[in-house]
């Protein structure tokens, strides 16, 4: 498809779609809200657009769902399925209760991906095998389209090639996974400019308010922004550290520091200063 015009390329991808289901998997992000954006723009509707909900979203990310429900019934679309896992037996509903209560971290901060799969990817496979259209299309040898915010970025390319199917188990050949903001050359500047463009909420960055992931500088947001998260955060942390298991192999939720270590003041004085000298 790279070879194709404009235009090819949206006459081929609306035949595939009109075959096949197509599912946004919506993270609430600039790049699944620029997807909807993006499809709009192309005249594609969505038949399902699911967001997996591991109950620890920042405050702001959950009023930018509000917020995008609104804009998607303006356009036509359908509306945001808020999906969760909900374990069976435990004593917890979320992921920050499944962590405090077994004194650890996001297996993220120890470098795995099982909290993103257990929490994210699951909740959206078990929803979609009693969907009426995936099981419909499954019954016919087909599969579901799954849309999947990755933009054109280098970064995103590479995160791309390992799909999203690295955590479909014994669903992932019952998806094609399309990525569309890399066949349109969107990288997450023009990303925000079409969510601008189109009148959609611009989102905040998505992700637990406890992510590994995050960078000094989200940190120090989140402390400012979100203080009451960031002091659960902490305690997380801290229940980890002090707990049965110890922290062995890790500082903290930062992998090689602990975010208690972190010198707020001295990160808002660089921060400062560089926006002065910008």
């Amino acid at each position: 498809m790279t070879n194709m015009t404009h235009d090819e390329l949206t006459i081929a991808i609306n035949d595939f779609l009109a075959k096949q289901p197509l599912v946004v998997s919506f993270g609430a992000g600039v790049d699944s809200t620029a997807v909807l954006v993006g499809l709009h723009n192309r005249g594609i509707v969505p038949d399902a657009i699911v967001f997996a909900d591991t109950g620890a979203e920042k405050h702001s990310t959950y009023l930018h769902i509000i917020r995008m429900q609104a804009w998607l019934e303006s356009v036509g679309f359908p509306s945001i399925t808020i999906v969760r896992y909900v374990p069976p037996r435990a004593p917890y509903k979320d992921l920050e209760g499944n962590c405090t209560k077994n004194e650890t971290l996001p297996s993220l901060a120890f470098g795995h991906h099982s909290c993103s799969l257990k929490w994210k990817v699951e909740p959206q496979h078990r929803y979609l095998r009693s969907w009426a259209p995936a099981v419909d299309a499954w019954n016919r040898g087909e599969t579901v389209v799954k849309a999947i915010g990755y933009d054109n970025s280098p970064a995103d390319q590479k995160r791309a090639k390992k799909t999203f199917a690295i955590g479909g188990g014994k669903d992932a050949g019952k998806y094609t996974y399309w990525y569309p903001l890399q066949d349109w050359g969107w990288d997450r500047t023009e990303c925000i400019k079409q969510i601008v463009a189109a009148g959609a909420p611009v989102p905040p960055k998505s992700s637990c308010y406890f992510c590994p992931a995050m960078k000094h500088d989200e940190i120090l947001e989140l402390s400012e922004t979100h203080p009451d998260l960031f002091a659960r955060a902490l305690e997380m942390e801290r229940i980890a550290r002090d707990g049965r298991h110890g922290l062995q192999t890790v500082k903290g939720l930062g992998r090689n520091f602990a975010w208690a270590d972190l010198d707020l003041a001295a990160l808002a004085a660089k921060r400062d200063a560089a926006a002065m000298e910008a």
